[in-house]
């Protein structure tokens, strides 16, 4: 089912509305997952706002990722997260926090652009269910607000994994297929993608004229 929603289409997948034009749209290269070859961390420099039980479990950890970081970052515990606590109710609890930024870019981005929450998780027995790089920062460059899953444009034309184009390399639904399921699940995912072929029939029958 295709809804209208403020103006933008969207596909309706459980409780989620995903905005149209990710089922069809394509990037200029191959998703956020090759962060060496495209990215660069570019959109994480700015930092991320987090849930609050987010920022108290990388305080948790606070010794084993200042043992990760480099002399681009500050080891500082009271420097990593900003003051002022916000209200948001995309976030548990309606609450959230931003990460701070050091030196010119996230707190938790090393010399080379990545992340050490992202380098240290696999080495923690975490509960299960628990992560330690932020549910935004996992998602990105897809965002949600109030059950609406879709595309950020902040970084639009500024690297290839963040960038659509008509003729681009990699479909969003495969470059993004972990960030989708991040929120739909694999089995919301795998609608997703049906749908999306759906609609892919559907154009190239229009413009066949058929």
């Amino acid at each position: 089912m295709r809804e209208q929603q403020q103006g933008n289409e969207t596909i309706q997948i459980g409780r989620w509305r995903v905005e149209l034009r990710l089922a069809t749209a394509r990037i200029e290269g191959g998703g956020p997952l090759n962060v060496a070859e495209e990215c660069g961390g570019h959109c994480c420099r700015h930092g991320v706002y987090v849930s609050l039980p987010e920022r108290d479990r990388i305080l948790e950890y606070a010794d084993r990722v200042q043992a990760l970081m480099d002399g681009t970052q500050t080891a500082d515990t009271t420097q990593w997260f900003e003051d002022s606590i916000e209200q948001d109710e995309d976030y548990p609890g309606g609450l959230c926090v931003g990460t701070a930024t050091y030196e010119g870019k996230c707190v938790f981005l090393n010399a080379e652009g990545l992340c050490v929450l992202q380098a240290l998780e696999p080495q923690l027995d975490l509960p299960a269910g628990e992560r330690l790089k932020p549910f935004y920062c996992r998602l990105f460059p897809l965002v949600t607000s109030c059950d609406l899953l879709e595309f950020d444009d902040l970084c639009d034309g500024v690297r290839p994994c963040c960038t659509l184009a008509s003729d681009g390399a990699t479909s969003a639904i495969d470059a993004y297929a972990y960030e989708f399921k991040e929120v739909l699940g694999a089995s919301g995912y795998d609608e997703l993608r049906r749908r999306a072929e759906e609609l892919g029939r559907e154009q190239a029958a229009t413009r066949s004229g058929g």
